[in-house]
């Protein structure tokens, strides 16, 4: 047969098999005709003379019959079967490789949660971040002489998150706050509580008149009128959350004028009236003027300031308070009051009438009333420097021997007579406290001072008076033990001595006797 003839397809089924008795196969190869070729076999030939793809170029022999692979041939299909993956089972892995199979696993999953880890806080701190607004800042209300400063700048710190904080700066540049004309000579400053300030005052030449802090500026005071400028910087507390500054720049025209202020309008005889002049420029002292008494002003941190006394018998009414300095007088009105009347009787027959008595003080006493510490001693109210019985309180009058109508022993004495009789009794007015005491009690001093007079002075026993600054003085008279110098400073509460049966207490401002219980229960003008 010619090569080019084309060989009729085989059914598979041998002459004289009918279809359905076509042979089973076997594991053993069919055998063949003499002299015949499968099919299979043929077109396994035709396979190999026709070269692989890709091997059109191949350098072997065109004249040389391919070479089956003996290995790869299936001779029962005549062809090469396609190449499959060898499936045979792998080695078990040593517990080694499998721990670090395991280990590389589990650091895959830890890198991965810390890549989405960063990635959510870092969007939740960038969030928060953007959410840190000027809104945030601390709101200050600060003022100057009452009137409200505007920021000029600021520079503040606020926390976000942990350590993360936004930073907000703005520089003061040249934005002046213009206010209105101040009329203090110490212009009031009002900082935010816990606060810090610098502040520095400029006058219209340029020359620095103060540079401190707020407590530095509370002992400054202008000289004289005119045109400034400051510049004041306010520091939040370090245990705020904000940590920061603001600043403020602003100009002023100073027209200070005197101010005479009163620690009241309406006193009783006996009371002390605080007196501060503001407002005064420059070192002139100023003068007081008063019909109540002649009272120095004293200059005390910073402040004119004075204590005028109302006499104990200063008649009633209407009185004037004036303040002259720099050419410049002002004046203010105070009304004065009657005391209620209370009366003491005493008698020669029960002895009560022994009671002792200072009024008047012997002329050798006098220079005390001279002087006047320019400083206040005291510290808060006065203390009661003893205890014991009041027999005459301050103010009291006191009458000896007076009958006593309702008494039966005066019944048979006619009215108009008792009355005739009594009214030619005059009688002393107590201008201190006397108390009766047990022996040996202490006397301690009822605020600090100075002593300024410690003597045994004729009928008045042992003498210690203290000096408390401003003209204001306690004095202790028929002391049983003095246990103070003259010149000692003494404190409030120091034991001066001791009595012996009977101490008279007193206080005095300038030469006037005033009433004590004021000062030994925090009332009156001393603690303006």
């Amino acid at each position: 047969m010619k090569k080019d003839e084309k060989q009729p397809e085989s059914s598979g089924v041998q002459p004289g098999q009918t279809p359905d008795e076509t042979p089973q196969e076997s594991g053993a190869q069919t055998a063949e005709a003499p002299g015949e070729e499968t099919a299979p076999a043929k077109e396994t030939e035709a396979q190999a003379e026709e070269p692989a793809p890709g091997q059109e170029d191949s350098c072997e022999d065109p004249g040389e019959e391919p070479q089956e692979d003996s290995e790869d041939f299936d001779p029962e299909n005549g062809e090469y079967p396609d190449e499959e993956y060898d499936w045979e089972e792998d080695a078990p892995l040593s517990f080694g490789a499998r721990l670090f199979s395991a280990s590389t696993s589990l650091l895959r999953w830890i890198v991965l949660v810390a890549v989405l880890l960063v990635l959510i806080l870092g969007g939740t701190f960038f969030s928060m971040y953007r959410s840190v607004s000027l809104s945030n800042l601390p709101q200050y209300q600060v003022s100057w002489a009452g009137q409200t400063l505007e920021t000029a700048g600021y520079d503040w710190s606020v926390p976000v998150m942990g350590f993360l904080h936004r930073d907000f700066s703005k520089k003061p540049g040249s934005s002046w706050q213009d206010l209105e004309p101040v009329s203090e000579g110490h212009p009031a400053l009002e900082l935010p509580e816990y606060t810090t300030a610098q502040l520095t005052i400029q006058n219209e030449a340029g020359e620095t008149l103060f540079e401190g802090d707020a407590a530095a500026y509370d002992a400054f005071h202008f000289s004289e009128n005119g045109a400034y400028s400051a510049i004041l910087t306010v520091t939040s507390p370090e245990s705020t959350g904000a940590q920061g500054s603001y600043t403020y720049q602003f100009n002023f025209q100073l027209e200070a004028q005197p101010r005479l202020v009163l620690s009241d309008t309406g006193v009783s005889q006996g009371s002390v009236i605080g007196v501060r002049l503001e407002g005064v420029l420059g070192d002139m002292v100023p003068a007081l003027t008063t019909e109540l008494a002649e009272i120095p002003f004293t200059l005390y941190q910073g402040e004119w300031v004075a204590f005028v006394p109302v006499d104990y018998n200063q008649m009633a009414g209407e009185y004037t308070i004036s303040a002259t300095v720099n050419g410049q007088t002002v004046t203010e009105t105070v009304q004065v009051y009657g005391r209620q009347r209370r009366e003491l009787d005493t008698y020669t027959i029960d002895g009560t009438s022994a009671i002792p008595y200072v009024g008047a003080l012997p002329k050798n006493m006098d220079f005390l009333w001279e002087i006047n510490d320019p400083d206040i001693y005291w510290d808060g109210s006065f203390i009661q420097p003893v205890q014991g019985k009041i027999l005459r309180d301050y103010s009291v009058l006191e009458y000896t021997d007076r009958l006593d109508p309702t008494d039966p022993l005066n019944a048979a004495i006619p009215l108009d007579l008792i009355a005739a009789y009594n009214a030619n009794i005059a009688p002393r007015r107590s201008i201190n406290v006397t108390m009766a005491t047990t022996t040996g009690s202490p006397v301690v001093a009822p605020a600090a001072g100075r002593v300024v007079y410690a003597e045994t002075n004729g009928s008045l026993g042992r003498v210690v008076v203290i000096e408390h600054g401003c003209g204001v003085k306690s004095l202790f008279y028929l002391l049983g033990r003095r246990d103070v110098d003259e010149g000692d400073f003494v404190t409030q509460g120091q034991q001066i001595g001791t009595t012996q049966g009977h101490v008279i207490c007193e206080m005095r401002v300038g030469d006037i006797p005033v009433n004590p219980w004021d000062a030994w229960r925090r009332a009156g003008g001393l603690f303006f």
